[in-house]
């Protein structure tokens, strides 16, 4: 994949990875927490992905 791709990609887990630590600071103060785990759950695999495709970015540009 090209670098540009990789970058945008990570961007996009990233903010995904955001949004679901949000909602699930949403759920945990507003409704009793009953979908907290769940979102937090997708933030942390949200946030291995973008770690995961920022080792693959930076081994991409020691490659060149």
């Amino acid at each position: 994949m090209r670098n540009s791709s990789l970058l945008a990609m990570e961007i996009i887990w990233i903010s995904t990875g955001v949004l679901s630590v949000a909602a699930a600071i949403k759920f945990a103060i507003g409704s009793g927490g009953d979908r907290t785990i769940i979102f937090a759950l997708m933030g942390l695999i949200s946030f291995i992905f973008a770690w995961l495709r920022h080792k693959q970015r930076k081994k991409a540009n020691f490659d060149r």
